[in-house]
This record gives C-alpha cells, sequence and structure tokens, in this order.
C-alpha cells in the first residue's frame, strides 16, 4: 500500500489509512504483514506536521510486532527542512512545537542571534529597535526554535528522517517521490540513495562548521544564511586573505542550489514523469525500467488533476498525490494498493477503482487461480470500521467508519473469520467489533460481504 504527500492533513491521513485497512479508530496497525510506502511530504503547507510523523513512527513500530513494515521515504519538503529551507513551514506548524517555555526559548534566542550580529559590521539596519525586533518575532513564531532543534541532527525528528532514502524498491516496484529521472545516469536506485544522503551529511557539516565560525548563526533560516555566506565571501575577496579551509567550506555552501539534492532531476524533484508527453519520454522509459530490471514506478509530489490516482507509459507509472490537504489543492485523502499484481486505488470517501487488474496467468487451474480472476473481475470491495448494529432479520449491519456508516448486506454464502480462522457462524460479531469486510457491489450499489474478518 502507497500513500503520497499527506502536507500535515491528520484528519485526512488517518482515514486513509482506515479506509484501507491498515489502522483502525484507537490508531492500532491492523495491517498484519503489509507494507505501507509513504513516499514523502509528510510535512509543510498544512497544520499537523508533528502529529502526523507522530503518527507514522508509532505504525512502524506497530507494524513491526506483527511481521509488516512501514517505510518512509524522503520527499523535497522533508530534505528542505532538514536544510532550513522553511518557506512552506505554516504558523499552525510551528504551534504544533510550542510549549509553555517557548516565550523564554525565543527570547533568549533573540539576544544570542544579537550577540552575532554585533561581531558582523557589514549588517544593515538596527534590528534591536523596536520595529526590527516586532518583525524578528513575526519572523520566528513560537515553537520555531523548538521546531528546528527536533529536525536538526539529533532531534527526534532530525535522527528519524537521516536514516531514509528517497526511493525503495519492493518486489518489481519502485516507490519514489518524484520520480527517477530518464537522462539522470545512475546504476540502480541504491546510487540514489547515497548521493541523497551524501548532501544532507556534508549539508550538517557545512552547517556546523560555518557556524562554529561564526559565520552563520546556527537558527538562520536558509535563504538568510546563503545571504550571510555570500556577505562573508565578497569580504574575503576585499581582504585578499582567508584560511583556506573556511575558503573551501564557503564556496561548497553557496554551491547549495546546484548539489544534487536540489536538482530538478534529482528523485526527490523529478516531475517528468507527470508532465512530460508520454510519446516523448517512452522508449527512455522503457529503457531505464529494463535497464534497472523494475515493472512499474510508483511516484507522488506532483498533484494529479480531480484528486484522482493515474497511471501512464502503459501502466509502468502510477502517480498517486492527488492533492489530500484540501485547503491547499482541493483533492482527497487516497492510496493505491498493489496485491497479487493487481492496482487498486482507494479514496478516504470509500470510492475504490481497479487501475490494472491481475495479470492472467500463463497456465493454471487451480482453486486460488481462479478465485483471484473472480475477484477481479469484480471488482472486489473493502470495508473496515467498527459494526454499530446488526440486523439479522433483514441480513444486514452497518459499519462505521469515522462518519462515514456502509449498510452491509450478508446471507448464508458469507465466511466468517477472525484472523485466518474460519468461525461456524457470526455470533462473535456484536456491536462494537472492529471488522474488515470483503465483497461485491450488487445491482444496486448495495455492499455485499463475501467474508467479514473480526479484528483482534
Amino acid at each position: 500500500m502507497a500513500v503520497a504527500d499527506v502536507h500535515g492533513d491528520l484528519p485526512d491521513f488517518i482515514a486513509i489509512l482506515q479506509q484501507t485497512g491498515l489502522m483502525n479508530e484507537s490508531r492500532q496497525w491492523t495491517g498484519g504483514a503489509s507494507v505501507l510506502v509513504q513516499t514523502g511530504d509528510m510535512m509543510d503547507r498544512g497544520p499537523k506536521s508533528r502529529e502526523c510523523l507522530d503518527l507514522l513512527m508509532d505504525l512502524q513500530r506497530l507494524a513491526q510486532t506483527q511481521k509488516g513494515n512501514v517505510i518512509a521515504l524522503l520527499g523535497n519538503h522533508e530534505v528542505m527542512t532538514l536544510m532550513g529551507d522553511l518557506r512552506y513551514t505554516s504558523a499552525e506548524d510551528y504551534q504544533g512545537f510550542a510549549t509553555a517555555l517557548s516565550e523564554n526559548v525565543r527570547e533568549q534566542a533573540y539576544q544570542e542571534y544579537l550577540a552575532f550580529l554585533s561581531s558582523h559590521q557589514n549588517h544593515g539596519g538596527d534590528v534591536a529597535s523596536a520595529g526590527q525586533r516586532e518583525k524578528w518575532m513575526a519572523e520566528h513564531p513560537l515553537g520555531f526554535f523548538e521546531r528546528r532543534d527536533a529536525f536538526g541532527p539529533q532531534g527526534v525528528y532530525g535522527r528519524w528522517l537521516r536514516q531514509h532514502d528517497a526511493a525503495v524498491q519492493v518486489g518489481s516496484v519502485v516507490f519514489v517521490h518524484g520520480g527517477l529521472s530518464p537522462s539522470l545516469h545512475f546504476r540502480h536506485i541504491q546510487e540514489l540513495n547515497r548521493r541523497i544522503r551524501s548532501d544532507i551529511a556534508a549539508f550538517d557539516s557545512l552547517w556546523q562548521a560555518l557556524t562554529a565560525k561564526k559565520i552563520i548563526w546556527r537558527y538562520m533560516k536558509m535563504e538568510e544564511a546563503l545571504r550571510q555566506a555570500q556577505s562573508e565571501w565578497a569580504a574575503i575577496q576585499l581582504r585578499g586573505e582567508a584560511e583556506p579551509e573556511l575558503k573551501e567550506d564557503l564556496q561548497k555552501f553557496l554551491s547549495l542550489p546546484t548539489w544534487f539534492s536540489n536538482s530538478p532531476d534529482s528523485p526527490i524533484w523529478y516531475r517528468g514523469l507527470a508532465l512530460e508527453p508520454e510519446e516523448k519520454l517512452e522508449s527512455a522509459v522503457d529503457a531505464m525500467l529494463a535497464r534497472l530490471k523494475i515493472g512499474y514506478i510508483v511516484a507522488g509530489h506532483t498533484v494529479r488533476p480531480k484528486g484522482q490516482i493515474a497511471q501512464r507509459f502503459d501502466n509502468r507509472v502510477f502517480l498517486i498525490d492527488t492533492g489530500m490537504l484540501k485547503s491547499v489543492y482541493g483533492g482527497k485523502a487516497s492510496a493505491l494498493e498493489i496485491r497479487d499484481g493487481q492496482f487498486t486505488a482507494y479514496y478516504a470517501d470509500g470510492q475504490q477503482q481497479v487501475l490494472l487488474p491481475v495479470p492472467a496467468a500463463a497456465s493454471s487451474s487451480s482453486v486460488v487461480q481462479e478465485e483471484k480472476e473472480e475477484a477481479a473481475a469484480e471488482k472486489q470491495l473493502r470495508w473496515h470500521g467498527v459494526i454499530v448494529r446488526i440486523n439479522k432479520d433483514q441480513s444486514t449491519m452497518d459499519v462505521r467508519k469515522g462518519t462515514i456508516e456502509m449498510r452491509i448486506r450478508f446471507d448464508a454464502s458469507t465466511q466468517w473469520t477472525k484472523g485466518e480462522k474460519v468461525l461456524p457462524d457470526m455470533s462473535q460479531f456484536k456491536e462494537g467489533s472492529d471488522v474488515i469486510c470483503i465483497g461485491k457491489a450488487g445491482a444496486k450499489g448495495e455492499f455485499y460481504a463475501t467474508r467479514v474478518q473480526l479484528q483482534p
């Protein structure tokens, strides 16, 4: 299962995780041995980045207890945050990091900043004046400094994210935030991951070195730090003297916009698979997939029109950023399930769509294969929620997920299970039971359950 750009939208992130059966209303992992890939951009723009990250970290831990896995990839906004590029961080996001001590933390930071500026004669303006102080405070809201620390090399989120990759291969599918550029020369996706991690490590080292030399202040935003470094480099050119190590560090830091992690062809920024005409890239994409020995690419980053997951390049590329954060993109939460070769789109409103059916087997008459083909033909539905009422006389039960109730119809052929164990009847199913209903749509759109599974 793959979920793309969340951007701090906690309610919709929760909704799609519950819709796909990966998590229950108690925020416990119910996906068993499933693999969830989050393709990056958990943060920025929206209000609840911290809560979204906390939830993903909890699910990663819980999934491992059931032999499942949660893989969180780096998107461009993760890397931007790690490097102090905060252009898209919302005021509400900062508030999520504020504490009762934040006023004191900010005042201490302000005094530290004034001390830093006092050693730099080239600074223009009087930041200590009443008007400048007020402006500085507005640019550094409560929670700003706690958030910067949290994403630093020793911060709880910074440590976690610095362990992550930009792309991962699961089976024949590569998951990536932006995409894989056919014009980029690389042997395998591990090489791309090494290059991104190398950039992050180099940035951390340079930031620490320039801070220690008082060239930049440790809490500067990226654009301010680049201006300060450029000013120092200009002063060095005028003086004509500087330590070789400092000159090297400054030149490397000032070249940051040209680093691989900021390249439009890097896996966290590339948009060609979503925006370029297919006929222009088709042969290059086919050659790249063959060279890498992969079957499919699943990517986010570029919001899809009308909030629908789309496939391109003859069903080899799946684009899954459907603009979850409605206040910015006007889309909806979605997920892409890949099961036994079938690709199915799930949406938080309950809609499902089979995008790529199960491939036909070369030759098989087994019962298992027949069941798979039948399920694909009938576009099998799935609903995960809590039973709120059962009407045995009418053979129905109402199952609620969030604020949405679905009427589930059952009959004598419906299979009742608990985990993998088949139960003799439905006697263990009661109001309040957490269940996953598997079935198909009837002629009038009703949900007919072929199997109802009781969750622990």
